[in-house]
């Protein structure tokens, strides 16, 4: 059942994401365009938008109807908008690029099921407002900021208050990344959402609180069960809480379970698990068909199912006796008690990891380990949470001043599970790597499913599950590896090369944009931790410029490295003390020519540029003073050249000789890749690191044509994506990460994924 209503909520999500776009509109045109606000998300200095577009056109031109959605990025301060109102805008449209990297998250992917085929950036400032929104709108967003105003007032920290309106408002954004990291790591990351467990707590307490009040209206009651009266009187205060958080669907999930729950307390009939999680399949498919593929809400489906399917079979197979309620010393049966709680939410909290476990390690790598007895310590103070955050908005809405003790005590409780998170999440082992199952996810999913419900020798079957699980941690191991591998990664406008040898890693430089996104987390630590490399033996800053260096910074303080290189002379700037901060223990030196070569696995490095002291007081730029490396194994050459530019290229000259494969100097400008350069090196490979669309129009086309008329196969980090060069010390080949065309004279390449051709001559 629920594997039909999954492959029928993609079916309408993929008819539900058709676009109606006229060409006109994607050419790169200054476009205007007309729709209705469906989420605002505020960020620091920016809001983003999702428009439902309804008309566009390209100016002075009319407006035509069209069908699609955007997200539009608003630089500065926006008027007040909310969801609801229809804006107009002036804009350019920009499909989203696919993943360039291996390991790289595909962040349109989710979009483009929701129809949203385009993004966008404009001035605030600009955004015309032409219609209010809903009345029901405003009066919603007035009493989450009043909220969020009073629960500041009474929290004793900032993080307090975050943590306490996520749950009560759904207001997450407000909560720093260093937490969200924090409750990963402990097992927790479940309370950052109003998912399942915090509307089946707030559906629990407000039947107790309901039934406690119908029992004690007096004698109109008694001819009826108070459950009969308490439970469907509770279904509205669960959905008046999924409502004021922002319908987040797994707690839309949980809120259908919890009213067939509810509404069959009310007419006596026992609920079912599967059955319920699959009307709530049916709510969400009809709802939002999108939302199948939404990680939150897979991670809820599967987890109910491990609760329903996995938990009984788990504690019948502890060795603990369930308590005897015929005890007659309170005692004994209250400490009974206590250890079968224990016990079941062992259970529960094992039941949803395992049940999880081939999502949590394709998307994020690992899996918590401290969750096992992090939420038996934690769930309940979460339960409590939760009642505070949902009554404390609820009495907030009727009555304000009597609210504050409310918010004060969930405010309080909200930093008691911030320490409880802090202690767990710094344990030893708190999580652990652990690879993609892929293929073997079937294999995984059918041993616990045998095991679960199988009898005899049927739940041998269960051992396929661990056996998936160590089959894909020793693929990597056993799989040959190549004596040499450099990887030229796609990190927008700049460079991050990755060298592995022999078990061992070096990371030259990590892209970077002042102000922007961090090149890091994007790019450079997904493709590392995909790569399964969890340590660097070298890390090398080419020069002190943001396109290098503020990606390098972000990287070297989550991933350790022993050494660490910078350009001598150039380590006292702004960067280059921020890149040293970040590499933490590290060795740090200062190279130039003649550095002692390094061996890194099968490989040697050896430093060329920049020159000694003399010669590069003459270089006026930094560019000019890059680190270059050579790197070498067997026959086979790789240079890696920086930014150097025609001055720099003059002073390493004397050094160069022909090379197998080139990194372009200064990402193709005209400034570099001088003739001279060229004769000397005549590489048989020369990679650009560039990105897309990039404002200085890198690779120039008469460079590339340069390179060219010498017979150089030329690659391209905004064309092909990531660039894998592999050595066995004869020759190489290359593989990219998105699929092109060679030309008719290019040398044989790989494509990622595909199958492997003979080494390129």
């Amino acid at each position: 059942m629920l594997a039909s209503l999954w492959a029928a909520g993609t079916g309408l999500a993929r008819w539900e994401s058709q676009v109606d776009v006229p060409a006109e509109l994607t050419q790169g045109n200054t476009i205007i365009i007309e729709g209705e606000t469906e989420r605002v998300d505020r960020f620091d200095g920016t809001t983003r938008v999702r428009l439902a577009v309804a008309r566009a056109g390209v100016p002075p031109g009319p407006l035509a109807p069209v069908r699609f959605r955007m997200n539009l990025s608003l630089r500065g301060e926006p008027p007040p908008l909310l969801p609801g109102q229809r804006v107009r805008a002036e804009t350019k449209l920009q499909p989203d690029a696919p993943p360039s990297n291996p390991g790289e998250k595909d962040f349109g992917a989710a979009r483009r099921r929701q129809g949203v085929a385009f993004t966008g950036g404009m001035d605030a400032r600009r955004l015309m407002v032409l219609s209010p929104a809903p009345a029901w709108r405003v009066s919603l967003e007035d009493t989450r900021t009043r909220l969020a105003a009073a629960v500041h007032a009474v929290s004793p920290s900032t993080d307090a208050a975050a943590l306490f309106l996520t749950l009560a408002a759904g207001q997450r954004a407000a909560l720093d990344d260093a937490w969200e990291e924090a409750f990963s790591r402990a097992g927790l990351a479940h309370v950052l959402s109003v998912s399942g467990l915090h509307v089946a707590a707030l559906a629990l307490m407000t039947l107790a609180v309901l039934r406690r009040l119908v029992v004690r209206t007096g004698e109109r009651w008694r001819m009826l069960d108070a459950r009969q009266v308490a439970a469907p009187a509770a279904v509205p205060f669960v959905w008046a809480y999924v409502v004021f958080t922002d319908n987040q669907p797994p707690a839309v999930r949980s809120a259908v379970m919890a009213t067939v729950v509810l509404l069959g307390l009310a007419l006596w009939r026992r609920a079912d698990g599967l059955n319920g999680l699959a009307a709530a399949a049916v709510v969400l498919v009809a709802w939002a068909p999108s939302s199948v593929a939404d990680l939150s809400l897979r991670l809820s489906f599967l987890a109910v199912l491990g609760l329903v399917l996995l938990s009984p079979p788990l504690r019948q197979a502890l060795p603990l006796a369930e308590p005897d309620p015929s005890e007659p010393h309170r005692v004994r049966r209250w400490w009974g008690h206590a250890q079968e709680t224990v016990a079941q939410t062992l259970c529960a909290s094992a039941a949803a990891t395992l049940s999880g476990l081939p999502i949590v390690a394709a998307t994020f790598g690992r899996v918590s380990l401290a969750g096992l007895i992090s939420n038996v310590v934690a769930l309940p103070l979460c339960g409590l949470l939760t009642g505070l955050a949902a009554g404390g908005a609820a009495l907030f809405v009727v009555a304000p001043v009597l609210a504050t003790p409310v918010l004060w005590a969930g405010a309080w409780a909200s930093e008691l599970l911030l320490v409880i998170t802090r202690l767990f999440a710094a344990a030893p082992l708190a999580s652990v790597e652990v690879p993609s199952l892929g293929f073997l996810s079937a294999l995984y999913a059918a041993g616990l499913l045998m095991w679960a419900l199988g009898t005899g020798r049927w739940r041998l079957g269960g051992l396929l599950a661990p056996a998936a699980v160590v089959a894909a941690i020793l693929a990597p191991v056993l799989t040959p590896q190549p004596g040499l591998r450099v990887t030229f990664l796609y990190v927008g406008q700049g460079d991050g090369v990755v060298v592995s040898s022999g078990g061992e890693h070096m990371l030259v430089d990590g892209g970077g944009v002042p102000g922007g996104m961090d090149t890091a987390e994007r790019f450079i630590l997904p493709y590392l931790k995909h790569a399964g490399i969890s340590r660097l033996d070298l890390a090398v800053l080419s020069h002190p410029h943001p396109d290098h260096a503020l990606g390098l910074a972000s990287a070297l303080k989550q991933i350790p490295t022993q050494r660490l290189w910078m350009p001598a002379g150039d380590g006292d700037g702004p960067l280059s003390r921020q890149v040293v901060a970040a590499a933490g223990t590290a060795l740090v030196e200062e190279v130039e020519v003649g550095h002692p070569p390094l061996r890194l696995g099968e490989a040697t490095i050896e430093v060329l540029g920049p020159p000694a002291l003399e010669a590069r007081d003459l270089l006026e730029g930094a560019n000019d003073r890059s680190v270059v490396l050579l790197v070498r194994h067997g026959d086979v050459t790789v240079l890696l050249t920086g930014d150097v530019e025609a001055d720099g290229e003059e002073a390493l000259a004397e050094r160069l000789g022909p090379v197998t494969v080139m990194k372009a100097p200064h990402h193709g400008s005209r400034t570099s890749s001088t003739e001279a350069l060229l004769a000397r090196t005549r590489p048989r490979h020369v990679v650009f690191c560039v990105g897309r669309r990039n404002r200085y129009g890198f690779p120039h086309d008469d460079v590339e044509a340069r390179y060219r008329a010498l017979g150089s196969e030329c690659w391209r980090t905004d064309q092909h994506g990531a660039i894998t060069v592999e050595s066995d010390g004869q020759d190489v080949r290359l593989l990219t990460f998105l699929p092109h065309e060679p030309s008719p004279q290019a040398t044989p390449v790989a494509r990622a994924g595909g199958a492997s051709p003979d080494w390129g001559r």
